[in-house]
């Protein structure tokens, strides 16, 4: 289905755009959120491919986790301990980041 922008909606979603973000989901509305912290001025818009997200953010948590007993115990067979919970703890401190962005009551 092909679908004609009107001139309006050309102007006022697709003109002077500094970043596009393509995806809506955890990851995705992060990095606008910080894009946005960074410079109040650029114009981020996120693009989503459908009218609700449907990525892995809404199937399996995104990276709203730091890893299953099952993925770890995988990772130390082909990764050095230190690398595994090196990952581990930047996943912990990134979930402590967006939990302090949006609060544990919208996750």
């Amino acid at each position: 289905m092909k679908y004609e922008l009107s001139y309006w909606e050309q102007q006022s979603f697709f003109e002077h755009i500094d970043v596009a973000v393509i995806g809506s989901g955890i990851v995705g509305l992060a990095a606008a959120i910080h894009l946005r912290e960074k410079n109040p001025k650029l114009r981020v818009v996120v693009f989503e491919r459908g009218p609700l997200p449907a990525g892995a953010s809404t199937r399996n948590a995104g990276f709203a986790c730091f890893g299953s007993m099952t993925e770890l115990i995988d990772d130390l067979s082909h990764t050095p301990e230190d690398t595994v919970l090196s990952t581990v703890e930047k996943r912990w401190n990134g979930l402590q980041r967006l939990r302090a962005l949006v609060g544990d009551e919208n996750m």
